[in-house]
């Protein structure tokens, strides 16, 4: 339910609705966006805070959360823990 639908033709993008997906994932990984929101000197932070200014609060979390799902699927596919390095 995190991945947003993304129609691209002849180098234009439309963006559209999220598809359906499995609802405890989808609020798990919006619990976590949100925490993430909250924490200090973090890009995930600081991207959420940039998009909920242009997009709003709740398509920023998605957003981060659909964000947070490709960085878990890259930690479990190259079996490499995340490393966060801070914003300044």
């Amino acid at each position: 339910g995190l991945s947003p639908g993304n129609h691209e033709s002849a180098g234009k993008r439309k963006s559209t609705r999220a598809v359906k997906g499995n609802p405890h994932i989808k609020s798990a990984l919006c619990e976590a966006a949100w925490a993430a929101s909250r924490s200090r000197n973090t890009r995930l932070s600081a991207k959420y805070w940039s998009l909920a200014a242009r997009r709003g609060k709740k398509k920023a979390l998605v957003a981060i959360g659909h964000r947070m799902l490709t960085i878990i699927y890259h930690m479990l596919k190259n079996k490499e823990p995340y490393h966060e390095s801070t914003v300044n």
